[in-house]
């Protein structure tokens, strides 16, 4: 019983340390935002969309995490500004965050772009801790309420595309704060820094058929080596069919449809690879995007990237 007690709280220990890095997405495709500040107005319109995750289904306390959020160009296009809305709960923490982005964009040649960005964050985390059932109810290093911490970070990231290609640096998290630092506290961790590198490329395979392979590398000090390496095909500029290999962790089904020129609904699914792959049954993700298309002399701009 002991041995189980101490591999339960080690388990947990290191859920609270997974909590305070970045959150994860299967479509990073179609998400970029979320990694990058500098990819701000890079839609060339008015975008909003929403996204949610369920981590590890089975598992009880695993993340789940929801995301709101809009951006457009201003300025003839030559900045971008972006508003996003995140919550995500793992266990009995739930850390909310709101990001606010400013990106500008310079002209690279006719179809090119350079954008830099910055990006201030709000963030709150709160742990329930009247959620939990004590071993022993003597333990002053548990609270029986609600423990909250706020604070304030900030990212940045440079981004390049064109209608071909695009790459990507950034930082979203360049302060190590503390939002819960308690010395008595067991759940005391740091914000491990995260940078992410992120590159695309698409080409037509025949008429009616696109090719985009695209990867994403996620390094942090204090963390394992991430890769997510993604293959996609666009049939008919309506319908995206890949697959992902994410490095050590799963293999995912992604894809997304267009429902109109202006909505695009995303699914994905993850099949575990990890040892976990015999307490969860995986994981998946929808979305919803709405961008408000502009017409280019009577065409229809669809930004692919």
């Amino acid at each position: 019983m002991k041995k189980i007690l101490i591999i339960a709280l080690a388990a947990f220990y290191c859920v609270a340390l997974s909590a305070q890095q970045e959150v994860q997405y299967s479509q990073f495709i179609f998400n970029k935002l979320a990694f990058n500040p500098g990819y701000a107005g890079s839609k060339e319109a008015l975008t909003m969309g929403a996204i949610y995750r369920h981590q590890w289904q089975g598992v009880a306390g695993a993340p789940r995490t929801f995301s709101a959020y809009t951006h457009a160009p201003f300025a003839d296009g030559r900045s971008g500004a972006a508003l996003s809305v995140t919550s995500d709960r793992i266990g009995i923490v739930n850390n909310s965050y709101i990001d606010l982005a400013y990106s500008y964009r310079i002209p690279v040649g006719e179809r090119s772009k350079l954008s830099i960005g910055v990006q201030p964050r709000f963030e709150y985390s709160q742990v329930e801790w009247e959620k939990t059932v004590l071993v022993t109810t003597d333990d002053d290093r548990i609270d029986n309420a609600q423990d909250a911490r706020t604070g304030i970070n900030f990212g940045t990231g440079i981004y390049f595309s064109n209608p071909d290609f695009y790459v990507g640096l950034s930082a979203p998290q360049l302060l190590r704060n503390n939002l819960y630092l308690d010395d008595s506290n067991m759940m005391s961790a740091s914000v491990l820094q995260a940078y992410y590198l992120m590159a695309g490329v698409i080409t037509d395979v025949s008429e009616n058929v696109k090719f985009k392979p695209a990867v994403m590398f996620s390094y942090s000090p204090n963390a394992p080596f991430e890769m997510d390496l993604n293959a996609s095909f666009l049939f008919m500029d309506a319908f995206w069919l890949g697959a992902t290999y994410r490095l050590g962790d799963s293999m995912d089904a992604v894809m997304q449809f267009y429902l109109s020129p202006q909505v695009k609904l995303g699914i994905a699914t993850d099949f575990t690879l990890s040892e976990l792959k015999d307490y969860t049954d995986g994981s998946f993700e929808v979305s919803l995007e709405y961008v408000f298309v502009k017409e280019v002399d009577g065409v229809k701009n669809i930004r692919w990237f």
